[in-house]
């Protein structure tokens, strides 16, 4: 039988939570400090400046209490004291490489801890393609599960995955965060053999991407980002390379819509290009999709065709036996709005509304978020063609599905399109939809497509 196992997720000497070279406690100490001078540093952390000068330089060793002072005093969200613990432990060498037994304690504190940037996360891509996975690495801790257990585990995050179809993610997040900070105790705390603790990974990545698109549905973009780093991690050490992708991809997607587009072109292209011989066709499908509407967002019509033809091609020879569970929604209707939402955000209504008008044509009040979504992009594309009275009635009908749905992505569309057609008013269709959406909470931000 094979020995109890816990998760090795983040290199010790090797690499920091992202990957990358570890700092010394002094070098991370004054990075952390930034601007502020020694003094005013050793001020608000309540010690002597000529102490925290010399651990800087490296002439006196931190202590665990130095440690957490100095995180309290600069917000560091434990990092300074995660040093100092993990310089403390003896690592474990595995296939040449230093993996430390406290890795699954570092996963959790990651699903709690500071904000990631994007930087961070183009690191990672990086890192995430040349390095080997890591290895569930053997504990003597916690309590045994099984087979069953794992079962169990990976049932609720199917279902949390489905019920996403119907409820917006203002109405989960919270549910969701929940079951993940659960599941990942389970994966800290538990004894199991190296076969479940790798099926454990894999649920915690698929988790976490769940827990990341609900999130971010519910406009909580920082959070979203944090789930989404750390489901990869997971995924990538379980050896689910696509499950990593899917991750890496899901936060392509919302940095294109909130952050730097450019930023979200090399992520998605990392995702795809580090999934390649490890993705089914449907998830090599929608993988590219995500590369296709970042292009759009950065204005790249070549690009955005290219990744266009990608899609197609890869959704052409799947095999649905084959396909991870979580891309059970990827259909040609899917694949349709995208195209349509694509040729929408580059301008091209000629193209874009044909496709659009066939494809939500086929969704309906049961899954009223998405379908009023898709109604926004209609509604943008009719726009663009000068279709102003279609244009409002598709916006109306958008605002009526979109009132129950619980999603700041809808929210933002809608106010995007008040916006839009503001200059219209006066025009029948155009002063319905005001009565429709008049009253209703919308963000004063740039929508999130």
């Amino acid at each position: 039988m094979a020995r109890c196992h816990r998760a090795s997720l983040l290199s010790g000497n090797t690499g920091n939570a992202w990957g990358g070279a570890v700092e010394r406690f002094g070098d991370a100490a004054r990075r952390l400090r930034g601007a502020r001078s020694v003094r005013e540093a050793a001020r608000l952390a309540h010690m002597d400046p000529g102490h925290l000068s010399r651990i800087e330089s490296g002439k006196r060793p931190p202590t665990i209490t130095v440690a957490q002072a100095l995180d309290d005093a600069y917000a560091a969200g434990g990092e300074l004291a995660a040093l100092v613990a993990g310089a403390r432990e003896l690592p474990w060498k595995l296939d040449g490489r230093l993996w430390r037994p406290n890795d699954s304690e570092r996963l959790a504190a990651t699903i709690v801890g500071q904000r990631v940037t994007a930087v961070n996360a183009v690191e990672l891509a990086h890192q995430w393609l040349i390095s080997e996975p890591p290895q569930v690495s053997a504990t003597r801790a916690g309590r045994r599960i099984g087979v069953a257990q794992v079962a169990e585990v990976e049932a609720r995050v199917h279902q949390l995955r489905r019920l996403d179809d119907y409820v917006g993610g203002q109405d989960t997040h919270a549910m969701v965060a929940g079951e993940l900070a659960a599941t990942t105790a389970l994966l800290r705390d538990a004894a199991y053999t190296e076969d479940v603790g790798k099926r454990l990974l894999v649920a915690v990545g698929e988790l976490a991407q769940v827990a990341g698109w609900v999130t971010s549905d519910a406009g909580r973009h920082d959070e979203a980002e944090r789930y989404y780093l750390s489901g990869m991690r997971a995924a990538h050490a379980g050896g689910d390379v696509a499950g990593a992708a899917n991750n890496l991809s899901s936060l392509a997607y919302q940095i294109a819509n909130i952050g730097d587009p450019r930023t979200a072109v090399t992520l998605a292209k990392s995702a795809l290009a580090g999934a390649k011989g490890a993705a089914t066709a449907t998830t090599t499908a929608l993988l590219a999709e995500r590369v296709a509407w970042a292009e759009a967002r950065v204005g790249e019509v070549g690009g955005a065709e290219r990744a266009l033809g990608a899609v197609q091609e890869a959704y052409t020879h799947r095999h649905p036996e084959e396909d991870p569970i979580w891309v059970y929604w990827l259909d040609e209707g899917e694949i349709e709005i995208m195209e349509g939402r694509v040729w929408t955000q580059l301008r091209r209504p000629l193209r874009a509304v044909p496709i659009l008008e066939q494809a939500t044509a086929a969704y309906g009040e049961e899954t009223g978020r998405e379908t009023a979504l898709y109604l926004t992009w209609l509604a943008e594309s009719l726009l663009q063609a000068n279709e102003v009275e279609r244009a409002a009635s598709a916006a109306t009908e958008a605002v009526r599905l979109g009132r129950t749905a619980s999603s700041v992505r809808v929210d933002e569309r809608i106010g995007a399109l008040r916006a839009k057609l503001a200059k219209y008013q006066g025009t029948p269709e155009v002063d319905a939809f005001e009565d429709e959406v008049a009253g209703l909470p919308l963000p004063r931000r740039p929508a999130a497509p």
